[in-house]
């Protein structure tokens, strides 16, 4: 792996497809201009098997001069056809080592490797499209830990494992909350089937219908909510099942390796020194049920698109300690939260009942059946209430955690070394009641990512600062009030 070497040859149809792809986008509108005349149609119908011809060459000749090699403590990568570019990246600078295999690659034995850094933004440093699984195992590992594996030694040793099983990935797409996603998804290509097929007029054929429910009954209306969510839960439960199928999280010395996908398989590599704070989600519909989500702030979450930062799907909520000390234990943490003092319940419910409130007043004037709006205004009394019960903070002498809900229940776990910054704000209605919000932020990729909890006693709020902050000496629990 220390020689220069080239990616699989299949990597020249991945040349092909993304620069092909960029290359139609550029030249397309000169493309239409020239179909719409007949002269230029001629000499572009004669030249454009030369053009393709000579796009293949460029293709080939840029495969044969993309090669990569480790030198010293560095990975490099050499590329370009008539520019020669070249690309240096310590060992030191990578946070993750991302392995993806899509189905064509499985087949043939390939998988790609993206190596992340904290300043590459949403994009990967490296993306080595086609290589086998055996030089991207070994370039992993000579990644992680800097020297070439011993086949003796066989790697890392493993800790422990955790797999999802089947049980646990049905009621995970059962109880998923990408519906919205799916939604809106649905709208975005009902616009390009517009933008597409003008003569169609869907949006205006959607609108139409729209306004014919909105004029019926509220029983035709409740009707179409439930088939529009039906067909959406549907497809978020296929969705689900093809990201975390085959989940398995494996921790070894340094690193926390994670492989999932049906289709697109996934092997991810989080070291476990980038792990900012660990994030416990517990969703409306996974909250009764007993069951939470682990998630991870990390340095680097290239690509993820908010998935990649899961690091434990669903486990049931009693195995969450047991699960941490096993796979995280600088994050785990255990013992009484305390919560917020009983003055800063109205705030918590004023903020949603007032919303609800207007809407459901709007609700009243312009529509026939606005009356039942009134039932908004209860709905947020109780998510007002059930969001200050939920609130609440732990400080020991290495850890904070922050508890917090806006729909579902979210526990942050930030050890004090992690910890960016402080600070703690107070808004004109607090001011009498002394109370306070304190925001904690960690690193996440090339930002700063903040978690907040509102509606803390002034006193110990400012106790928590100055502790964190190394003001003052070893911590002492405060008790509530």
């Amino acid at each position: 792996m220390y020689k220069p070497q080239r990616l699989h040859p299949l990597a020249i149809l991945e040349f092909i497809m993304r620069k092909g792809y960029s290359l139609v986008q550029a030249l397309l509108p000169l493309f239409i201009i020239a179909i719409a005349q007949e002269q230029f149609r001629q000499w572009l119908l004669l030249a454009l098997p030369l053009l393709l011809l000579l796009f293949l060459t460029y293709t080939i000749l840029y495969w044969l001069r993309y090669v990569f090699y480790i030198s010293g403590q560095e990975l490099r990568v050499e590329y370009g056809v008539l520019v020669r570019k070249k690309r240096y990246i310590p060992f030191e600078r990578i946070q993750t080592v991302q392995v993806s295999a899509g189905v064509l690659q499985r087949l043939l034995g390939l998988v790609k490797v993206q190596v992340e850094t904290a300043g590459t933004g949403n994009k990967a440093e490296f993306v080595l499209d086609a290589l086998t699984r055996a030089k991207a195992e070994e370039l992993q590992q000579i990644l992680q830990s800097g020297v070439k594996p011993v086949a003796e030694t066989g790697g890392e040793t493993a800790y422990s494992e955790h797999q999802l099983p089947t049980r646990s990935l049905l009621l995970l797409a059962t109880t998923s909350n990408s519906i919205g996603v799916v939604i809106s998804g649905m709208l975005v290509l009902i616009s390009q089937l517009d933008d597409f097929f003008g003569q169609l007029d869907v949006w205006g054929k959607v609108g139409a219908y729209a306004q014919h429910l909105a004029a019926g009954r509220m029983s035709s209306i409740i009707l179409a909510v439930l088939l529009l969510l039906l067909l959406a839960w549907l497809l978020s439960l296929g969705g689900t099942i093809i990201q975390f199928g085959g989940f398995k999280l494996r921790r070894e010395t340094s690193h926390i390796n994670i492989s999932r996908g049906v289709f697109q398989k996934q092997q991810i590599s989080i070291p476990l020194s980038r792990i900012q704070a660990v994030k416990v989600v517990e969703s409306l519909l996974r909250q009764p049920l007993g069951m939470v989500s682990i998630q991870v702030v990390s340095i680097s979450n290239t690509g993820t698109q908010s998935e990649g930062n899961v690091l434990f799907p669903l486990l049931p909520k009693s195995e969450l300690a047991g699960f941490l000390e096993k796979v995280a234990p600088e994050f785990n943490m255990s013992g009484e939260v305390q919560r917020l003092p009983a003055r800063s319940r109205r705030r918590y419910l004023l903020i949603n009942i007032i919303p609800t409130l207007i809407i459901a007043l709007l609700c009243t004037i312009y529509l026939p059946w606005g009356f039942s709006g009134f039932i908004l205004p209860l709905l947020g009394a109780v998510l007002g209430a059930r969001q200050y019960a939920d609130a609440g903070y732990q400080v020991t002498e290495d850890k904070i955690l922050l508890r917090s809900r806006c729909l579902g229940r979210v526990t942050m776990i930030i050890p004090r070394r992690r910890i960016q910054s402080l600070h703690v704000s107070q808004n004109p209605f607090q001011v009498r009641s002394h109370l306070s919000n304190l925001g904690v932020a960690v690193a996440s990729c090339n930002t700063a990512s903040t978690f907040k909890l509102k509606g803390m006693d002034k006193q110990k709020c400012s106790d928590i600062m100055n502790f964190l902050s190394g003001k003052r000496g070893p911590w002492t629990a405060p008790h509530s009030r």
